[in-house]
């Protein structure tokens, strides 16, 4: 990392599970100017960083995961303060970030941190957690995705019902609905997020980086495009040294040594790179080489 984080304390383990911890407890981890900074700078490195294979994103204390915003900063912003979109583009590191994420949501996840929680690919949530987005009541709209992202989870009806009315959904409703995986006691949320983060160290590294950003695809593409992006994506998998070892290993009935590699032997452990802000993605196999491009139009197809 360029910086020395302050509002948030990081720890990666040698099995490579970052995990991040928001660290303001006296403000319930609210968000400010450089918690937003922080946040970008981390997934930004962590994106390639090869002792990064998985990041658990959680908050300090056992009352929030992270409260929003600090309304002490936001007081002070201007119009054209919020056309930065400094939390839009931190929360879209997340959401491209090449590596699985999981939000261990461990109380009040509101507004900029129930954002934050919706950008992760997994949400696992102790049963004291409660998401809302009360922005409406401040008279403002949620400003970092919160509008796209949780109608593309829940639903416009449910989306509507929590954006404009403000309603809170508790952690037992969040596992109903969908927004979230799995509801376990506090003093378990953390080894449920760890327990959830071994099962995916344990599979084939290559293969997660494409399927998430697949999966993604399928938000912003049509059918028609998505099963051809699924196809080629597969086509580039089953000429990597991972796709061998794994069918193999199943065969063989031993655990798979996974090591990220294509045919050319060259190593992918930063592969794919960041994706940048590209809403759209394709594979291009050549016989001489796999390249992933992140910003190739599907148009060209």
């Amino acid at each position: 990392l360029s910086m020395e984080l302050q509002n948030f304390k990081l720890e990666i383990d040698p099995q490579g599970c970052a995990v991040l911890v928001a660290n303001r407890p006296e403000k319930l981890n609210a968000m400010n100017d450089l918690s937003w900074r922080e946040l970008n700078e981390f997934f930004t490195w962590a994106d390639t960083a090869p002792e990064v294979k998985v990041v658990i994103l959680t908050g300090a204390g056992d009352k929030a995961f992270i409260a929003g915003a600090d309304l002490n900063s936001m007081a002070k912003k201007k119009s054209t303060d919020c056309l930065g979109g400094s939390g839009q583009r931190a929360l879209e590191k997340i959401e491209t970030c090449s590596k699985p994420v999981i939000a261990a949501v461990n109380g009040y996840a509101f507004g900029g941190g129930c954002e934050i929680a919706i950008a992760c690919d997994f949400r696992v949530v102790s049963e004291n957690a409660i998401f809302a987005l009360p922005e409406t009541g401040l008279g403002l709209l949620p400003g970092a995705g919160g509008t796209q992202r949780l109608t593309r989870l829940i639903g416009m009806g449910r989306a509507k019902d929590v954006i404009l009315l403000g309603r809170k959904i508790s952690a037992q409703e969040s596992v109903q609905i969908g927004l979230a995986t799995k509801c376990v006691p506090q003093d378990g949320l953390m080894a449920e997020a760890q327990k959830m983060a071994a099962k995916l160290l344990a599979k084939g590294p290559v293969a997660l980086r494409i399927a998430k950003r697949v999966v993604q695809a399928s938000m912003s593409a049509g059918q028609d495009v998505g099963m051809l992006t699924e196809m080629l994506a597969l086509s580039v998998l089953c000429s990597t040294e991972d796709k061998a070892e794994g069918v193999n290993s199943f065969l063989e009935k031993r655990t798979p040594n996974y090591c990220g590699r294509s045919p050319e032997g060259k190593l992918h452990q930063n592969w794919p790179e960041s994706a940048g802000t590209s809403k759209t993605t394709a594979l291009s196999a050549k016989a001489d080489e796999l390249v992933w491009m992140p910003a190739f139009s599907f148009e060209v197809w």
